[in-house]
């Protein structure tokens, strides 16, 4: 599912962003959870509470005591990997727009054909190079890129992932409901023992009794497991 953020001053203009994209959700076949804001306040302690967002369109000009600049800059600070998309009915541009590094920025009007087709690119950006994984741990929300993930190793419902930069994470989750998290992204995860779930893009050499991956771990491929390995190899 795709979370998308509406941030616009005006609430009844963010209602219609928020019908547009659910047709272009719908046309697209994408599941999505859009939501409007129209305070910088409010989607800061949305993510707080609920999460982080894929793709967040983004007004110049908030309510409240944040600008839409002001509020980007915050999201930014708390994760870098979702798309910005600035919208402004001003003239010109601000320059600390670009400090945000938007994927787009779209000019007031803006037709349906404009709002589709930043929506698509985005789409296409943020699955190919900031596909995330969400956790939540101790009360605190994770977003981290899968291509960087090398595995998942279980104990039970104790889950650690294990990154190339040798940082580690803890979440708790059974094994089976992420492996089946995992098969609706792009970032193809092979499980090759009950305890481990593998980046296929982090394999450096495969042999029938286990792999290598590129931080130089060695892990077991179990024997019920092994044709599915050398399938997904070859």
């Amino acid at each position: 599912m795709l979370r998308i953020a509406i941030c616009n001053e005006t609430t009844a203009c963010g209602e219609l962003f928020e019908k547009s994209i659910g047709e272009w959700a719908f046309g697209q076949k994408i599941n999505i959870e859009a939501k409007t804001f129209d305070r910088g306040e409010e989607v800061l302690a949305d993510i707080e509470q609920t999460g982080y967002f894929d793709i967040v369109l983004m007004d110049t000009v908030l309510k409240g005591n944040l600008s839409g600049i002001d509020t980007a800059k915050e999201i930014r600070r708390l994760y870098e990997y979702f798309c910005l998309i600035f919208v402004s009915g001003h003239n010109g541009y601000d320059n600390r727009i670009f400090d945000m590094h938007p994927f787009h920025y779209l000019e007031k009007p803006i037709t349906k054909g404009k709002l589709f087709e930043s929506l698509n690119g985005a789409v296409k950006s943020y699955r190919f190079l900031y596909e995330t994984f969400v956790f939540r741990f101790n009360g605190i929300n994770y977003c981290i890129r899968l291509q960087e993930v090398v595995y998942f190793v279980s104990d039970r419902r104790r889950i650690r992932i294990c990154m190339e930069n040798g940082r580690e994470y803890i979440f708790y989750e059974k094994m089976d409901e992420l492996e089946k998290r995992l098969r609706k992204h792009l970032v193809k995860f092979i499980r090759v023992h009950q305890s481990y779930l593998i980046n296929g893009r982090q394999i450096e050499q495969y042999q029938y009794k286990y792999v290598v991956m590129r931080n130089r771990k060695i892990i077991p491929v179990s024997m019920d497991r092994r044709d599915h390995v050398e399938a997904f190899m070859s």
